[in-house]
């Protein structure tokens, strides 16, 4: 069997995308809850989402920019406003839900 090379310089970062997700995957799916400074909520899916650390606890998620424009997402805008975050673990009577929340809606 031959050994797959991926060249990050040479592929999409869609492609990339797909070939890093394929390597962690199954994973969860966390819900992050933010708050701006004028108290407006958002709720937004990641799936770059894990375990970091057990001592001390630590999960990590990624709120990456937007491929198309290279914009920030409202969740990093909320947690550079108010550094806080609470993480939720989709489960499946959720799953609609989720997808409905991962929709680009306007601020606020």
């Amino acid at each position: 069997m031959a050994i797959k090379t991926i060249d990050p310089n040479n592929v999409s970062i869609p492609e990339l995308q797909g070939y890093l997700q394929a390597a962690v995957a199954p994973r969860p799916i966390a819900f992050a809850s933010t708050v701006d400074k004028d108290g407006q909520v958002n709720l937004s899916p990641f799936s770059f989402f894990n375990m970091f650390s057990t001592n001390p606890p630590i999960l990590v998620f990624s709120p990456s920019r937007r491929v198309r424009g290279n914009s920030t997402k409202h969740t990093l805008d909320n947690v550079l406003e108010i550094a806080e975050v609470c993480i939720n673990v989709v489960n499946y009577p959720m799953v609609e839900q989720m997808s409905l929340a991962s929709t680009e809606y306007e601020k606020g």
